[in-house]
């Protein structure tokens, strides 16, 4: 299990935020696979949430099914990021999390981000105006974090420092991705360098992410960083049972087997009907078209079925495609094995796999 300030979680691994990901169905989604301890929504414009744009609401939709919900905001000491955060809990959030470390140009060259790890100085002062008013508004209900890479630049290896100057504050937990802002999502992630903010700030907890997409990755993440909780970002789009077998894993020392292609095919339908019941048919349909692809890497040659998804021309089309295709497994399955599993991985030893496609029943059968 994980505390973040007064809220309990109940376990240490969180769904990040992830900008055009992570909406109300995909973060409901995850939750209903199991082992999710907390949720993020996708990033939230200071003044675009005071504004109440359509847009912004719709990213900041929660309710009973989707607790405890973090919210991610992002802006810059010239931003109502207090404010935005104040009407963030009003509409359900139990967490407030400050974006320092999102490195799109749009965010991190002028509206906070990334930005933010440039002047620690003033970022501290932001992040404790943020913090006294939740605190003042909440009673201390609700805690406030702060996500963060490990500097601008390797030059410039802020996180410890920061992180420390945080805590002194009143930030309840830092999430480090071990990346640098210059780096976006390129190399490797330096889980290592992780274990240097956990040094820093012994008394908050400190969440690892970067890299993490296999059940394996939590608990060598942990082991070499020391860190006490997790938060996995785009290995949770290809898996959403992620969470429930790095749980697993924590718990019982074994992930389980992999899933098999059917009950995958269970997830992506899910996924649709979920899609459909928050957002209506087109845009379940849309979502699902570019959806697809990320579910495709760990079904092996499935090909047909996600060409036929992006063909699809309504919503009933696109569920009858899955439909059929997890008919076609009903007396017959096999696991499909991640494609991640058969890359090279640089904190897992490569395991080689054959790979199952549509044609295997049929093969089988002969």
């Amino acid at each position: 299990m994980l505390r973040i300030g007064p809220v309990q979680l109940d376990s240490p691994l969180l769904l990040a935020p992830i900008a055009g990901h992570t909406d109300i169905a995909f973060r409901i989604l995850c939750r209903e696979q199991g082992g999710v301890g907390a949720a993020y929504t996708d990033l939230l414009n200071s003044r675009a949430i005071l504004k109440e744009t359509e847009r912004t609401l719709d990213l900041a939709r929660t309710n009973e099914f989707d607790q405890p919900a973090g919210m991610q905001l992002y802006g810059n000491s010239d931003d109502p990021l207090p404010e935005a955060a104040i009407w963030a809990v009003d509409h359900g959030a139990k967490i407030i999390d400050i974006n320092m470390g999102c490195p799109v140009d749009k965010v991190a060259k002028k509206s906070g981000g990334s930005l933010l790890l440039r002047d620690c100085g003033n970022t501290t002062m932001l992040a404790k105006r943020i913090v006294d008013a939740v605190t003042r508004h909440t009673n201390g209900r609700v805690p406030v974090t702060a996500k963060m890479r490990l500097g601008w630049d390797p030059e410039h290896k802020v996180a410890p420092i920061l992180a420390r100057a945080l805590a002194d504050i009143g930030i309840a937990a830092v999430t480090v991705h071990a990346r640098y802002t210059v780096q976006f999502f390129s190399g490797s992630a330096d889980w290592n360098a992780i274990g240097e903010v956990v040094e820093a700030v012994p008394d908050i907890p400190v969440i690892g992410n970067g890299d993490v997409t296999l059940p394996e990755h939590v608990t060598k993440i942990m082991q070499m960083s020391g860190c006490t909780g997790v938060m996995i970002g785009r290995g949770a789009l290809r898996t959403p049972w992620l969470f429930r077998q790095a749980k697993t894993l924590l718990d019982t020392g074994t992930a389980g087997p992999e899933p098999l292609l059917g009950a995958k095919l269970d997830v992506v339908l899910r996924h649709l009907d979920l899609s459909k019941e928050y957002d209506g048919e087109e845009r379940a349909l849309t979502r699902m078209r570019q959806h697809i692809s990320w579910y495709g890497k760990t079904m092996g040659h499935v090909k047909p079925i996600k060409e036929s998804i992006r063909l699809a021309t309504t919503f009933d089309d696109a569920k009858a495609v899955l439909l059929a295709a997890r008919a076609e497994f009903t007396d017959f399955d096999f696991p499909a094995v991640a494609l991640s599993r058969t890359r090279h991985d640089p904190h897992i030893p490569t395991v080689q796999h054959d790979f199952l496609d549509l044609t295997c029943r049929n093969q089988s059968s002969e």
